[in-house]
């Protein structure tokens, strides 16, 4: 699995609304690691989704239809298809209600499958924690702002 943490001095509800808020990445997320975020249908918004809605993604050059597990003020979560039977990445974004009345914003990918070990923070998924913190830091500065 591959989790990220940071504190952001904003509420949940403020940071949610910018990871939503796909058209304003290009003033803030430099880093291009998500490149697009889009409802399968076009007649939905990223707030509007439901679990079983599919989204179209482009994460880090991966192009993919994921299925949305869960959308709630709290968390929202994909599942992606497995690649070849071998793969497959379970998506979180978490707003979780700090100490300070800020948030705690969690980023995790929980991968399945037979070469699932791969992904670890040590093997393969060092890129993918780098890129996680890196997001995380600027959406931070965004929701801050």
């Amino acid at each position: 699995m591959i989790e990220t943490q940071i504190k952001i001095a904003a509420p949940p509800a403020k940071v949610r609304d910018v990871l939503l808020d796909f058209a304003s990445y290009p003033q803030w997320h430099t880093s291009n690691l998500i490149r697009q975020l889009e409802p399968e249908d076009a007649a939905k918004t990223l707030v509007a989704l439901q679990p079983g809605d599919k989204i179209k993604c482009d994460v880090d050059g991966m192009k993919f239809t994921a299925e949305i597990r869960e959308t709630s003020s709290q968390q929202l979560q994909w599942q992606g298809p497995p690649v070849l039977g071998l793969i497959a990445g379970l998506h979180s974004f978490r707003f979780d209600e700090s100490e300070s009345g800020g948030t705690v914003f969690s980023q995790t990918e929980l991968f399945t499958g037979p070469i699932s070990f791969l992904m670890s923070p040590s093997l393969l998924g060092r890129k993918m924690l780098g890129q996680y913190k890196l997001f995380g830091e600027e959406i931070k500065a965004r929701a801050e702002a």
